[in-house]
């Protein structure tokens, strides 16, 4: 075990899993980090030890983290975000403490600390059950599944700063951060030393410190200028109905006001409409067409619903293409 990490009550897998992780970086050895699988086959890639660093260097300089500043590890550490919170405790040469993963990890944690990474279901919790916890952290990092406008509505209510990050595996970690909460803005910043270019309104990531290739992303973005952007959405989801560009993903974040538990939005062929935008819920539930002119334009309200239990990937990401596949002609129901 690393002197800088402090377990708190692990059990006995997580403990060796970290130990496992320890053990690899002492000797110098790639790291290998699989993909999520929740927009193509899961794959594995290796990364050396001066990429996770030089990606460590660039987070802690953002939130400037050094050795006077404490951490709470509190992700799975399988997860490139579980990885990276330990090497960037590292490289800064700062305290980390580690829990068990779970949904609200400050339930009993009691510790003053300056930095914590976290996935929306736990800001979620956590909102719930002592959001003052959230108040007296400096540094709120927020990523791995999309944030709901509910979720940034109520940090923003409980006067919380926190940042969502963007990125993905083959980055290491996150290229870009925008801040939410408090001062709640749709820009993200590219961290230090990386830039951005598009190519077909896809962004492309300058990132010479990890790889001397651009890497071309699947994410449609305005490009404000060569460190910031307006996320749009992905062009492997955009959805083409009646000759209208629909974003799925930006106007998940609005429905989630009117929507109960998990959902997503997808397409289906249609006669009229080429593509027919539709809602896949787990919970059974109905709503109107006005409930959803409420939100949005006409063309941007669901044409279908269907309700379905969710496939989900190893990392815990709904699995859209699979979970869709469930389902039959029959069981999808028009809005009214």
């Amino acid at each position: 075990m690393h002197p800088l990490f402090h377990p708190i009550n692990l059990q006995e897998e997580t403990l060796e899993k970290i130990e496992s992780f320890c053990r690899t970086w002492d000797l110098g050895l790639d790291i290998s980090i699989q993909t999520s699988g929740s927009t193509g086959k899961p794959k594995s890639i290796q990364f050396s030890k001066e990429q996770l660093i030089a990606s460590a260097k660039k987070t802690n300089a953002f939130f400037q983290l050094n050795k006077e500043s404490k951490g709470l590890l509190c992700l799975s550490p399988d997860t490139i975000g579980g990885k990276m919170m330990m090497v960037r405790a590292i490289v800064g040469q700062f305290p980390l403490y580690i829990s068990e993963a779970s949904l609200n990890p400050l339930n009993d944690f009691h510790m003053d600390i300056d930095f914590i990474a976290l996935v929306p279901a736990q800001v979620h919790q956590i909102l719930q059950d002592h959001p003052d916890k959230l108040k007296h952290i400096a540094h709120i990092l927020i990523g791995g599944a999309d944030i709901s406008m509910n979720l940034m509505d109520q940090l923003s209510q409980h006067e919380i700063r926190a940042h969502q990050s963007f990125g993905m595996t083959e980055t290491i970690s996150h290229v870009a951060l925008r801040e939410i909460g408090v001062q709640n803005s749709d820009i993200y910043e590219g961290l230090p030393g990386v830039t951005f270019s598009t190519k077909d309104h896809r962004l492309c990531i300058h990132y010479p410190d990890i790889q001397a290739e651009i890497i071309e992303t699947n994410d449609e973005v305005e490009l404000i200028d060569a460190t910031h952007f307006r996320w749009l959405g992905r062009t492997d989801f955009v959805i083409n109905s009646g000759g209208k560009k629909i974003h799925p993903e930006t106007l998940e974040q609005q429905f989630t006001t009117i929507i109960e538990g998990p959902f997503f939005l997808s397409s289906i062929p249609d006669d009229t409409w080429g593509q027919a935008l539709v809602c896949v819920c787990e919970r059974e539930q109905s709503i109107s067409k006005d409930t959803f002119s409420s939100l949005v334009r006409n063309f941007e309200i669901p044409k279908f619903m269907a309700f379905t239990t969710f496939i989900h990937t190893k990392s815990g990401k709904v699995n859209r293409r699979e979970t869709q596949a469930k389902i039959t002609a029959h069981d999808w129901i028009r809005v009214l």
